[in-house]
């Protein structure tokens, strides 16, 4: 984990574990999104498709909000 973001690999609302709130997880996925960005223009291209996976999962936790 890092800067406060859960992973969301274990945590998925539809198990009825911890949700996020909808401002937390653009949030995420701003800063992620940043992140993966940097490590393509970097050179790491493992760290980026990294960063990816876990900004999809955020993105599936908001397209399972009502």
């Amino acid at each position: 984990r890092t800067r406060g973001y859960p992973s969301t690999s274990s945590q998925s609302p539809s198990k009825g574990s911890f949700m996020h709130s909808v401002n937390d997880i653009r949030t995420a996925i701003r800063e992620l999104s940043a992140r993966a960005e940097l490590a393509r223009k970097e050179g790491r291209p493992g760290d980026a498709t990294e960063i990816e996976q876990r900004i999809a999962g955020y993105r599936k936790e908001l397209a399972e909000r009502p």
